[in-house]
Protein backbone atom coordinates (compact mmCIF):
# COMPACT_ATOMS: atom_id res chain seq x y z
CA UNK A 1 0.00 0.00 0.00
CA UNK A 2 1.34 3.39 -0.97
CA UNK A 3 2.18 5.92 1.71
CA UNK A 4 -0.53 8.24 0.42
CA UNK A 5 -3.16 5.50 0.72
CA UNK A 6 -2.03 4.64 4.24
CA UNK A 7 -2.19 8.30 5.23
CA UNK A 8 -5.68 8.62 3.76
CA UNK A 9 -6.85 5.48 5.59
CA UNK A 10 -5.41 6.77 8.88
CA UNK A 11 -7.09 10.11 8.37
CA UNK A 12 -10.41 8.36 7.69
CA UNK A 13 -10.08 6.30 10.88
CA UNK A 14 -9.30 9.42 12.88
CA UNK A 15 -12.30 11.23 11.44
CA UNK A 16 -14.50 8.23 12.27
CA UNK A 17 -13.24 8.17 15.86
CA UNK A 18 -13.72 11.92 16.15
CA UNK A 19 -17.28 11.62 14.84
CA UNK A 20 -18.03 8.88 17.36
CA UNK A 21 -16.64 11.01 20.18
CA UNK A 22 -18.78 13.93 19.06
CA UNK A 23 -21.88 11.73 19.03
CA UNK A 24 -21.06 10.38 22.50
CA UNK A 25 -20.54 13.88 23.86
CA UNK A 26 -23.79 15.03 22.29
CA UNK A 27 -25.65 12.08 23.82
CA UNK A 28 -24.12 12.82 27.23
CA UNK A 29 -25.08 16.48 26.89
CA UNK A 30 -28.67 15.56 26.03
CA UNK A 31 -28.81 13.13 28.95
CA UNK A 32 -27.38 15.76 31.29
CA UNK A 33 -29.88 18.36 30.09
CA UNK A 34 -32.73 15.88 30.58
CA UNK A 35 -31.48 15.00 34.06
CA UNK A 36 -31.16 18.67 35.02
CA UNK A 37 -34.64 19.35 33.69
CA UNK A 38 -36.11 16.50 35.70
CA UNK A 39 -34.29 17.66 38.83
CA UNK A 40 -35.54 21.23 38.39
CA UNK A 41 -39.07 19.97 37.80
CA UNK A 42 -38.94 17.77 40.88
CA UNK A 43 -37.52 20.62 42.96
CA UNK A 44 -40.24 22.96 41.73
CA UNK A 45 -42.98 20.44 42.52
CA UNK A 46 -41.53 19.81 45.97
CA UNK A 47 -41.31 23.52 46.77
CA UNK A 48 -44.81 24.05 45.45
CA UNK A 49 -46.14 21.19 47.58
CA UNK A 50 -44.56 22.79 50.66
CA UNK A 51 -45.28 26.46 49.96
CA UNK A 52 -48.77 26.30 48.43
CA UNK A 53 -50.56 25.44 51.72
CA UNK A 54 -48.68 28.27 53.44
CA UNK A 55 -49.74 30.73 50.75
CA UNK A 56 -53.35 29.59 51.07
CA UNK A 57 -53.27 30.01 54.86
CA UNK A 58 -51.82 33.52 54.65
CA UNK A 59 -54.34 34.56 51.98
CA UNK A 60 -57.25 33.05 53.93
CA UNK A 61 -56.19 34.91 57.08
CA UNK A 62 -57.03 38.21 55.31
CA UNK A 63 -60.48 37.06 54.22
CA UNK A 64 -63.33 39.49 54.74
CA UNK A 65 -65.86 36.72 55.43
CA UNK A 66 -66.16 34.25 58.30
CA UNK A 67 -66.62 31.12 56.21
CA UNK A 68 -64.02 29.13 54.34
CA UNK A 69 -63.67 30.23 50.72
CA UNK A 70 -60.62 30.59 48.52
CA UNK A 71 -59.74 32.95 47.01
CA UNK A 72 -61.28 35.30 49.59
CA UNK A 73 -63.94 37.67 48.23
CA UNK A 74 -62.31 40.60 50.01
CA UNK A 75 -59.43 41.55 52.27
CA UNK A 76 -59.65 42.51 55.92
CA UNK A 77 -57.55 42.74 59.09
CA UNK A 78 -60.51 41.78 61.29
CA UNK A 79 -59.21 38.30 62.15
CA UNK A 80 -55.84 39.64 63.28
CA UNK A 81 -57.74 42.15 65.41
CA UNK A 82 -59.84 39.31 66.77
CA UNK A 83 -56.64 37.64 67.99
CA UNK A 84 -56.05 40.55 70.35
CA UNK A 85 -59.29 39.69 72.13
CA UNK A 86 -58.41 36.00 72.54
CA UNK A 87 -56.61 35.92 75.86
CA UNK A 88 -56.41 32.14 75.76
CA UNK A 89 -54.14 32.24 72.73
CA UNK A 90 -51.79 34.77 74.28
CA UNK A 91 -51.43 32.82 77.50
CA UNK A 92 -51.02 29.53 75.63
CA UNK A 93 -48.32 31.06 73.41
CA UNK A 94 -46.30 32.27 76.39
CA UNK A 95 -46.79 28.90 78.07
CA UNK A 96 -45.59 27.03 74.98
CA UNK A 97 -42.53 29.28 74.73
CA UNK A 98 -41.69 28.75 78.40
CA UNK A 99 -42.13 24.98 78.19
CA UNK A 100 -40.11 24.87 74.97
CA UNK A 101 -37.24 26.87 76.45
CA UNK A 102 -37.12 24.77 79.62
CA UNK A 103 -37.30 21.48 77.71
CA UNK A 104 -34.67 22.69 75.25
CA UNK A 105 -32.28 23.65 78.04
CA UNK A 106 -32.64 20.22 79.66
CA UNK A 107 -32.31 18.44 76.32
CA UNK A 108 -29.18 20.36 75.28
CA UNK A 109 -27.39 19.64 78.57
CA UNK A 110 -28.38 15.97 78.80
CA UNK A 111 -28.12 15.42 75.04
CA UNK A 112 -24.61 16.85 74.86
CA UNK A 113 -23.43 14.66 77.74
CA UNK A 114 -25.11 11.62 76.17
CA UNK A 115 -23.48 12.34 72.81
CA UNK A 116 -20.09 12.60 74.51
CA UNK A 117 -20.62 9.22 76.13
CA UNK A 118 -21.75 7.60 72.87
CA UNK A 119 -18.90 9.00 70.78
CA UNK A 120 -15.96 9.02 73.18
CA UNK A 121 -16.56 6.28 75.74
CA UNK A 122 -16.18 2.55 75.23
CA UNK A 123 -19.33 1.14 76.81
CA UNK A 124 -20.70 -2.36 76.84
CA UNK A 125 -23.92 -2.48 74.84
CA UNK A 126 -23.20 0.90 73.29
CA UNK A 127 -25.28 0.23 70.17
CA UNK A 128 -28.24 -0.79 72.31
CA UNK A 129 -27.85 2.35 74.42
CA UNK A 130 -27.73 4.52 71.29
CA UNK A 131 -30.87 2.87 69.93
CA UNK A 132 -32.64 3.40 73.26
CA UNK A 133 -31.76 7.10 73.42
CA UNK A 134 -32.87 7.70 69.83
CA UNK A 135 -36.03 5.58 70.08
CA UNK A 136 -38.43 8.49 70.86
CA UNK A 137 -38.04 9.57 67.23
CA UNK A 138 -39.79 6.44 65.95
CA UNK A 139 -42.12 5.74 68.87
CA UNK A 140 -45.79 6.73 68.42
CA UNK A 141 -46.28 9.96 70.32
CA UNK A 142 -49.80 8.90 71.29
CA UNK A 143 -48.38 5.82 73.00
CA UNK A 144 -45.79 7.92 74.80
CA UNK A 145 -48.50 10.33 75.89
CA UNK A 146 -50.62 7.54 77.37
CA UNK A 147 -47.61 6.15 79.21
CA UNK A 148 -46.70 9.54 80.63
CA UNK A 149 -50.31 10.14 81.66
CA UNK A 150 -50.36 6.92 83.69
CA UNK A 151 -46.92 7.57 85.18
CA UNK A 152 -47.51 11.18 86.24
CA UNK A 153 -51.06 10.43 87.41
CA UNK A 154 -49.67 7.90 89.87
CA UNK A 155 -47.26 10.57 91.12
CA UNK A 156 -50.06 13.10 91.44
CA UNK A 157 -48.44 15.46 88.92
CA UNK A 158 -50.86 15.08 86.03
CA UNK A 159 -51.96 18.43 84.59
CA UNK A 160 -48.94 20.44 85.71
CA UNK A 161 -46.22 22.17 83.75
CA UNK A 162 -43.40 19.95 85.04
CA UNK A 163 -44.73 16.78 83.34
CA UNK A 164 -45.01 18.69 80.06
CA UNK A 165 -41.40 19.87 80.32
CA UNK A 166 -40.12 16.38 81.09
CA UNK A 167 -42.20 14.80 78.32
CA UNK A 168 -41.04 17.35 75.75
CA UNK A 169 -37.45 16.84 76.86
CA UNK A 170 -37.67 13.13 76.08
CA UNK A 171 -39.22 13.83 72.67
CA UNK A 172 -36.57 16.35 71.57
CA UNK A 173 -33.57 14.63 73.18
CA UNK A 174 -32.77 12.42 70.12
CA UNK A 175 -32.46 15.49 67.86
CA UNK A 176 -29.87 17.04 70.16
CA UNK A 177 -27.93 13.79 70.51
CA UNK A 178 -27.83 13.22 66.75
CA UNK A 179 -26.59 16.71 65.84
CA UNK A 180 -24.08 17.05 68.69
CA UNK A 181 -22.69 13.55 68.06
CA UNK A 182 -22.20 14.45 64.40
CA UNK A 183 -20.08 17.42 65.49
CA UNK A 184 -18.07 15.41 68.00
CA UNK A 185 -17.12 12.83 65.38
CA UNK A 186 -15.41 15.52 63.29
CA UNK A 187 -13.23 16.92 66.09
CA UNK A 188 -9.46 16.53 66.13
CA UNK A 189 -8.58 14.65 69.36
CA UNK A 190 -5.00 15.98 69.27
CA UNK A 191 -6.17 19.31 70.72
CA UNK A 192 -7.66 17.58 73.73
CA UNK A 193 -4.60 15.40 74.15
CA UNK A 194 -2.35 18.47 74.05
CA UNK A 195 -4.45 20.18 76.73
CA UNK A 196 -4.29 17.08 78.91
CA UNK A 197 -0.51 16.92 78.45
CA UNK A 198 -0.33 20.51 79.71
CA UNK A 199 -2.17 19.53 82.88
CA UNK A 200 -5.77 20.46 82.07
CA UNK A 201 -8.39 18.46 83.95
CA UNK A 202 -11.18 16.65 82.04
CA UNK A 203 -13.81 19.29 82.99
CA UNK A 204 -11.45 22.03 81.80
CA UNK A 205 -10.85 20.20 78.52
CA UNK A 206 -14.59 19.84 78.03
CA UNK A 207 -15.31 23.49 78.82
CA UNK A 208 -12.34 25.15 77.10
CA UNK A 209 -11.61 22.79 74.18
CA UNK A 210 -14.60 20.62 73.26
CA UNK A 211 -17.63 22.85 73.80
CA UNK A 212 -16.27 25.86 71.84
CA UNK A 213 -15.74 23.59 68.83
CA UNK A 214 -19.30 22.22 68.87
CA UNK A 215 -21.14 25.40 69.88
CA UNK A 216 -22.64 25.83 66.39
CA UNK A 217 -24.05 22.32 66.44
CA UNK A 218 -25.38 22.85 69.96
CA UNK A 219 -27.09 26.09 68.95
CA UNK A 220 -28.66 24.51 65.86
CA UNK A 221 -29.82 21.51 67.85
CA UNK A 222 -31.34 23.86 70.43
CA UNK A 223 -33.33 25.75 67.79
CA UNK A 224 -34.53 22.53 66.19
CA UNK A 225 -35.45 21.08 69.57
CA UNK A 226 -37.40 24.21 70.48
CA UNK A 227 -39.38 24.06 67.22
CA UNK A 228 -40.27 20.41 67.81
CA UNK A 229 -41.26 21.10 71.42
CA UNK A 230 -43.35 24.12 70.50
CA UNK A 231 -45.29 22.05 67.95
CA UNK A 232 -45.99 19.06 70.20
CA UNK A 233 -49.64 17.99 70.30
CA UNK A 234 -49.90 14.20 70.61
CA UNK A 235 -47.80 13.79 73.73
CA UNK A 236 -49.10 17.01 75.34
CA UNK A 237 -52.81 16.44 75.03
CA UNK A 238 -52.75 13.75 77.75
CA UNK A 239 -50.82 15.93 80.22
CA UNK A 240 -52.61 19.28 80.08
CA UNK A 241 -55.60 20.79 81.79
CA UNK A 242 -57.59 23.82 80.75
CA UNK A 243 -55.35 26.26 82.59
CA UNK A 244 -52.15 24.68 81.22
CA UNK A 245 -53.03 24.21 77.55
CA UNK A 246 -50.23 24.77 75.08
CA UNK A 247 -50.84 26.81 71.94
CA UNK A 248 -51.41 23.89 69.52
CA UNK A 249 -54.00 22.38 71.87
CA UNK A 250 -55.68 25.77 72.38
CA UNK A 251 -55.91 26.15 68.59
CA UNK A 252 -57.45 22.70 68.28
CA UNK A 253 -60.06 23.47 70.94
CA UNK A 254 -60.91 26.76 69.24
CA UNK A 255 -61.46 25.02 65.91
CA UNK A 256 -63.95 22.68 67.58
CA UNK A 257 -66.18 25.69 68.30
CA UNK A 258 -65.42 28.14 65.50
CA UNK A 259 -64.39 27.80 61.87
CA UNK A 260 -63.53 31.43 61.13
CA UNK A 261 -60.14 32.62 59.78
CA UNK A 262 -58.85 33.52 63.24
CA UNK A 263 -56.87 30.28 63.30
CA UNK A 264 -55.51 31.12 59.84
CA UNK A 265 -54.36 34.51 61.13
CA UNK A 266 -52.65 32.88 64.09
CA UNK A 267 -51.10 30.27 61.79
CA UNK A 268 -49.75 33.04 59.55
CA UNK A 269 -48.07 34.65 62.55
CA UNK A 270 -46.63 31.28 63.55
CA UNK A 271 -45.25 30.87 60.02
CA UNK A 272 -43.41 34.17 60.48
CA UNK A 273 -42.22 32.99 63.90
CA UNK A 274 -40.93 29.71 62.45
CA UNK A 275 -39.29 31.60 59.59
CA UNK A 276 -37.43 33.74 62.11
CA UNK A 277 -36.16 30.60 63.85
CA UNK A 278 -35.01 29.13 60.53
CA UNK A 279 -33.26 32.42 59.74
CA UNK A 280 -31.55 32.09 63.11
CA UNK A 281 -30.27 28.65 62.11
CA UNK A 282 -28.90 30.09 58.86
CA UNK A 283 -27.19 32.99 60.64
CA UNK A 284 -25.69 30.75 63.31
CA UNK A 285 -24.39 28.29 60.73
CA UNK A 286 -22.98 30.98 58.44
CA UNK A 287 -19.41 30.10 57.56
CA UNK A 288 -19.86 26.43 58.51
CA UNK A 289 -20.76 23.34 56.51
CA UNK A 290 -24.39 22.93 57.54
CA UNK A 291 -24.62 19.50 55.95
CA UNK A 292 -21.74 18.25 58.09
CA UNK A 293 -23.25 19.79 61.22
CA UNK A 294 -26.67 18.21 60.65
CA UNK A 295 -26.20 15.00 58.73
CA UNK A 296 -22.77 13.53 59.43
CA UNK A 297 -23.37 10.12 60.94
CA UNK A 298 -22.00 9.43 64.38
CA UNK A 299 -19.46 6.71 63.80
CA UNK A 300 -17.66 4.51 66.27
CA UNK A 301 -16.05 6.20 69.25
CA UNK A 302 -12.87 8.19 68.60
CA UNK A 303 -9.80 6.30 69.77
CA UNK A 304 -8.15 8.04 72.67
CA UNK A 305 -4.47 7.88 73.41
CA UNK A 306 -3.68 5.82 76.48
CA UNK A 307 -2.04 7.82 79.20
Amino acid sequence: MEPAERAAEAAQRMSTVAAQEVRVEAAEARAGALRDGLLRTGLGLGLGFILLPLVIIVAYSFSSVAYGVFPPPGLSWRWYTNLLHQGGFQGAFLRSVGIGLAATALAVVSGTLSALALVRARLRGQDLLRAFLLSPIVMPKIGLGVGWFIFFARLGLQGGVVPLILAHTIVILPFVITIVAANLVGLDPSLEEAAQDLGASPPTVLWRIVLPQIRVGMAISALLAFIVSFDQVESSIFLTRGENNTLPIEMFLYMEKWQDPTIAALSALLIVFAGALVAGVVLISRGTDLRRVLFREAASPQPQRSR
